[in-house]
């Protein structure tokens, strides 16, 4: 049930990224991208995440002095293979509020997105709240959720590497201030510290008092990330379209056990983001998709056994409206 609940963690980080802005005077002749929406202005819409996995090139070894029979070795590694080629969807309602605005132009929003997981009892409910400044850089987050295990984990998240990685990522704030001329592109590129989301990540296996796991032994590299962003210019209905496209490149992270030896590491080898999203004129946005591919190498220690595997994942959020 726990990857089903961070896979929720990350659908959520996802979301909770403003998308869309509206046409406003700018210096001199040019029109840029303002989130112009009315304080209290609600928008709803529906989420949809669908995940691909898939797994190949899983290998099965006995830990180094261990004796594990063969059987047991096949027997995991068809456990890991069948893996491969799960398709999984979750669903839900995403709420985003205009909460206020100050005078300099700033504005908070409140979003509650509510999720149907497989294998979770009911809905999971998870509430944001986001500050933007005036040229919609995020500025101060906050998250919440009615789950436990979720709540916990964002307790120990540093939601500053969370702001860092939204504001670097190329979607939601970062339309903002975006000159509206037809082809016109921003491109951005920051290196994104990404070792207290980890540590959230991986808490139940650090925190394991019956584990040989050594905590201080968690390192992340910082994930290097590319992205444009272009206007496309208004449809027919005067809403606004922007296409985005990226890269990050390669990133690791590892813990060691109290021997020295790697209990768990995980090498991103690369991969890509597309999308397109939809604002309407309010600068709220009607309807967006992003598809991100990732190809990583996992090594893992499992009681006796060592596996390592090529994984492969396709996942495609959609936001429409009802």
């Amino acid at each position: 049930m726990r990857p089903l609940l961070l896979t929720g963690l990350l659908l959520s980080s996802s979301l909770f990224t403003p998308a869309g802005a509206q046409s406003a005077p700018a210096t001199g002749t040019a029109t840029t991208l303002r989130l112009s929406a009315p304080v209290g202005t609600t928008v709803e819409q529906r989420s949809t995440l669908t995940s691909v996995l898939k797994v190949s090139d899983v290998k099965v070894t006995a830990r180094p002095g261990a004796n594990v029979p063969q059987k047991e070795l096949d027997a995991v590694r068809t456990s890991f293979q069948g893996m491969g080629g799960q398709t999984t969807t979750i669903t839900g309602k995403s709420f985003t509020r205009v909460a206020a605005r100050d005078a300099l132009g700033g504005v908070t929003l409140q979003q509650t997105l509510i999720q149907t997981i497989p294998g979770l009892p009911k809905a999971l409910t998870t509430k944001a709240t986001q500050t933007l400044d005036a040229n919609g850089t995020l500025t101060d987050l906050k998250l919440s959720s009615d789950n436990a295990d979720v709540n916990r984990l964002y307790q120990q998240m540093n939601l500053n590497e969370l702001i860092r990685a939204s504001n670097s990522s190329g979607t939601g704030p970062q339309l903002i201030g975006l000159p509206l001329t037809p082809g016109q592109s921003r491109e951005t590129r920051q290196e994104v510290p990404l070792d207290s989301m980890m540590g959230a990540l991986l808490g139940p296996i650090l925190q394991d008092p019956d584990s040989d796991v050594d905590p201080a032994t968690l390192t992340s590299t910082p994930l290097a990330v590319t992205s444009r962003l272009t206007f496309t210019g208004p449809d027919a209905a005067g809403r606004l379209r922007f296409t985005q496209t990226g890269t990050f490149g390669a990133w690791q992270t590892s813990v060691k056990d109290r021997a020295g030896q790697v209990l768990f590491q995980m090498n991103v080898t690369g991969g890509s983001v597309k999308g397109e999203s939809l604002a309407r004129p309010d600068g709220l946005t009607v309807s967006s998709s992003v598809r991100t591919t990732m190809q990583m190498r996992m090594l893992m220690t499992l009681d006796d056994m060592q596996i390592s595997a090529t994984l492969t994942q396709d996942q495609t959020i959609t936001l429409r409206q009802p």
